[in-house]
Order: C-alpha cells, then structure tokens, then sequence
C-alpha cells in the first residue's frame, strides 16, 4: 500500500487543429490556381498557429491533492471536468503534465507505468475476448515469463477472494458473459497483480441498476477487505458516498473540496459544491443584496448571521442556499413555523416511497424551489403552496468566487 500525492498538477491539451491546410483536385497543387485560392482565404500560416494556440483545453489547473495510504478517494464532478486525465497522471498514461506526483514520497515522473503495480478497472471492461477467463487474469503473468506455479496459484487465491461462482466465469470467454461477470472479471484481472494502487475509472457505467448495486458491493467489500490505496472516479453520487473513505469534488480541472460526504454536506465550500454533492441537492437562489444587516432577494428579507455581517458590506451580492431535504411545504396550522417563507406554484411532484415523502419543485418569486412534504399529502402540478426555508438550514455565499460565508 502506498500514498500517493499531487502537487500542484497541471495538464493542458493542445487543440488537434493544426496550420490549415488546403487540398484541390488533382493537378491543381502548387499551381497558379492552388496559390490564388490560397491567397482569397486570407488564412495565412501564422493566422493559423495563432487559431491553435486558443484551441486549448486545461484539463488539469494546479491541482494538489493527497490518496491517504489504504483509504480510498472517490473523485467526482460533472463531465470533462478533468476525472480521466487525472487519473492518466497518477497511473503514467500522461507524461506532458507540470508540478510533481509522488507515491510514497518518491517522484514517479521517470518511472514507467509498467513499474508501478498498478491494477487498472476501466468501464468498458477492457478483457481481451479471445482468451477464456483464465487465459484474461493469467496474460500478465505470460508476458512477464513468471514462473507457471505463481501463475495457478495466484488465480486459486484471486477465484478464492471473488467468491461463490466466480470459477464458473474463467472458463468462459468474455462474449458469453452479461456486463456484471465481465466487469467481475476484469476487477478480478486488476486483483491476481497484487497491485499498491487500485485506479477504477467508471467501472459500474456500463451496468443496468440492479447489476451496479450488486457489483458495487463487491467492490465494497474487496476494498474493505484489502485496504488497497484506491482513486474510484465516477459521476454516480450513490457510489461516491458508497464506496469513498473520502470525496473530491472536481470542477473545471480544479480540486474544489476534500472531506467525507457528511463534511462537505455540512460546511460546502463554495456554492458549486453545495449544489451539485448532495443527495438532496441544494436550493440556490442568486441575485440577492445586502443591506441593513440583511438580505434583501425580491420580497424577501433574510436576516444575516453575525458571522457573515463581518464579512460583507452594503450593496455587496449574495447567493442564498437552502437545502430541499430541509425546506418544507406548509400545510394545515403551520404559524408556529420558523423560517423564511416563499410562496409558489408546483412544476413537478415526486413520490419518494422508500423515504415516505413527496418532493416537489415550485416557480418562486426568487427562483425555482425544491421541497419537501409527506407521502399522504394532495399535491398536483399548478397548486400553490407555501414553502418555509428553516433557519438553521440557511448558507450564504459571496456573489462573485460563490465561496460559503460564516
């Protein structure tokens, strides 16, 4: 096992696009003709470069980051903000990258992957189809000349540690198997190695619901059973919480957090994180004003707490959050209720049966408002209702870096 860690990482891509070319019918090139259609584009070679030069794309910007030893950190956040590329840094897939990735406090910048003992679960499963299961777990040990007894022996161990019916999959080549026994097997393959770091990028992506909640239990109890230094990428919240020791949120090739979910639950960041790591994602409503010791948001005045007065001043632009599993819609004597309130008209009602409640989402004066209210409640599209955000349930971020304030 291993820590790893990444300091201060930065990857950009170049764009693919280089100096424009231009290609006419045959007989033409170099002619008078190829030069004067060259000449009316006006798209000169220094024209060009200068296009390529704005095609970049920075997947990875100053990223610093720490895998603690045996834990393992679930790293999440919206597509192509940088999960992949991150992980092809740290496993040694990617070589044109600035700052320093070490594993145990060892630059790994001249170390090829192949040294590295890595094992390696990607969502499209990645098994060569035409070996049997045996023949897929016994390739790396083929390729190395190890001897034949290591070879039986470490796939006797690794059949043992996958449990009831996995022998049954290495006879069998990777075509006849369903989505879940293939990606069995290759977690499997990534297993026989022994390998210091787990990297799985997506590896439940491919599955239907029933297959992920069955393969991300194994995954769970493997991890827990080895306590292996793993990096578990993926856009699936339920396994992040599932199967992270800890969570990264990722945003614009940017660490924006670090911390168990309960953490970055409670005390986000910034208003990204607020409003994209949760079950039961934040309320966000933009647009509000400071002023007298409040905050002023349409008709809405929200007193500010002591600790975000320090830090604001008059006029200055706030974000309001408020989270849904908090806010409630008010029925029946509901004047003992402590809180802001809005009024609203319901867009969609969502029945949650295993949590016996309704979540609605209702068209505010100050935006669109996520809500909760009991499974027995008579709710329809076009109601009005009365929703009160408690507050104790409050957060205040500034208007322009949306960092949390208090």
């Amino acid at each position: 096992m291993i820590a790893v860690r990444l300091e201060d990482v930065s990857l950009e891509y170049k764009g693919s696009k280089g100096p424009m070319t231009w290609r006419i019918g045959r007989g033409f090139k170099n002619t008078h003709l190829d030069r004067a259609f060259v000449a009316r584009t006006d798209m000169s070679r220094q024209q060009a470069l200068e296009a390529r030069e704005k095609d970049r794309v920075q997947a990875l910007d100053h990223v610093d980051l720490t895998i603690p030893d045996g834990k393992t950190l679930a790293l999440i956040g919206p597509s192509g903000c940088g999960k992949t590329s991150l992980m092809r840094v740290v496993s040694g897939l990617e070589h044109d990258y600035q700052g320093r990735v070490t594993y145990d406090g060892v630059n790994m910048e001249e170390i090829p992957m192949k040294e590295r003992r890595l094992g390696v679960v990607f969502q499209n499963y990645a098994l060569y189809p035409h070996f049997v299961g045996r023949g897929n777990l016994a390739f790396f040990f083929r390729v190395r000349s190890a001897p034949r007894e290591e070879e039986l022996e470490r796939i006797a161990v690794t059949s043992e540690i996958m449990g009831f019916g996995f022998e049954k999959l290495l006879k069998r080549r990777p075509g006849t198997l369903s989505g879940g026994e293939q990606q069995r097997l290759a977690i499997a393959r990534a297993i026989v190695r022994t390998p210091r770091l787990f990297l799985l990028d997506e590896p439940l992506g491919n599955l239907d619901a029933k297959l992920r909640t069955q393969t991300r239990v194994e995954i769970k109890r493997l991890m827990s059973r080895f306590a292996i230094t793993s990096l578990y990428i993926t856009h699936d919240q339920e396994e992040a919480v599932s199967l992270g020791d800890e969570i990264a949120v990722m945003r614009r090739g940017r660490i924006q957090q670090v911390g168990t979910y309960e953490e970055l639950q409670r005390r986000p960041a910034n208003a990204f994180v607020a409003g994209f790591l949760s079950l039961s994602p934040m309320n966000l409503f933009r647009g509000g004003v400071v002023a007298e010791g409040e905050l002023r948001l349409d008709t809405l005045r929200v007193p500010l707490p002591e600790a975000v007065k320090q830090e604001v001043g008059p006029g200055q632009e706030l974000v309001l959050g408020a989270r849904s599993d908090s806010a409630a819609v008010l029925a029946g004597n509901s004047a003992a209720a402590q809180g802001v309130r809005l009024g609203g008209k319901v867009q969609v009602v969502e029945p949650d049966y295993a949590r016996k409640t309704v979540r609605i989402y209702a068209q505010t004066p100050v935006g669109s408002c996520a809500a909760m209210a009991p499974l027995g409640a008579a709710l329809r599209e076009g109601d009005r209702v009365e929703i009160v955000l408690p507050y104790e349930g409050l957060y205040f971020f500034g208007g322009e870096d949306e960092r949390r304030l208090g």
